[in-house]
């Protein structure tokens, strides 16, 4: 057992790329939706006012809008049919914020328009909070097997691990188009209701830009966490 241990934290040095890209992806978030969150619009309309109006121009009246603590908590829910817009855009008339808010009416539009991506995304949800807490036993319980020589039922336990991690990967792997996907709709709206112009579009991209490149650290990070699992079973295998 020790030595399962010793050889999965030795292995982590595997992780050091995704550790290094999600601390920079994080840093380059914060740093810009706080730059372009002290610049406001020239046309003084709220995140909340030009998200309700996007939504009541493609007829999604019945989609409420609510406020929710935190800063960039912002999500949509397709179950309640509810945007919630964190403190820090709610009620601001910034370029960061308006381009949060209507980042998330691109994920309405997304679920009501049945956007493939996203229904792929969200197929997988259930299955991954059931089988996420079958993983790590199943694994650990492999590799115990594995290194008092059971065989075929080691190698049982071990691939439904590997295939239940394999699909947190799948996940973060359609995640990114998804968000890139509403991060595009939100630009396009912007700039075709001509909330903003092209010089506050420009830094709407850099804030949608930087909000994506956490899901891309995510990424990176999952596939990392995978090679590091295979890698371990096979350092198992290959000392017994």
């Amino acid at each position: 057992m020790f030595y399962i241990y010793w050889v999965y934290y030795l292995l982590g040095f595997i992780m050091l790329p995704g550790i290094i890209l999600g601390i920079w992806a994080q840093i380059r978030v914060y740093t810009t939706f706080n730059e372009y969150n002290a610049i406001d619009t020239k046309s003084g309309n709220k995140a909340k006012d030009v998200a309700r109006y996007m939504l009541d121009g493609a007829g999604y009246t019945d989609t409420k809008i609510q406020p929710i603590n935190g800063e960039l908590t912002d999500n949509y829910n397709p179950e309640t049919d509810t945007v919630s817009l964190s403190s820090s855009v709610y009620d601001r008339n910034s370029i960061a914020a308006v381009g949060v808010a209507a980042h998330e009416i691109g994920h309405v539009f997304q679920h009501k328009e049945k956007y493939v991506p996203i229904k792929m995304r969200n197929a997988l949800v259930p299955i991954l909070n059931i089988s996420g807490y079958l993983m790590w036993p199943l694994i650990f319980v492999g590799l115990i097997m594995e290194l008092f020589y059971v065989g075929m039922a080691a190698d049982i336990f071990l691939y439904i691990g590997v295939g239940i991690y394999a699909l947190n990967v799948l996940f973060c792997l359609i995640t990114l188009p998804v968000e890139l996907n509403a991060s595009k709709r939100a630009y396009k709206m912007l700039v075709t209701t001509n909330e903003l112009d092209n010089e506050e579009a420009a830094g709407v991209k850099k804030v949608l830009n930087a909000a994506a490149l956490t899901y891309v650290a995510a990424l990176v990070t999952s596939m990392l966490s995978l090679l590091r699992l295979v890698l371990l079973i096979f350092s198992v295998r290959r000392d017994n």
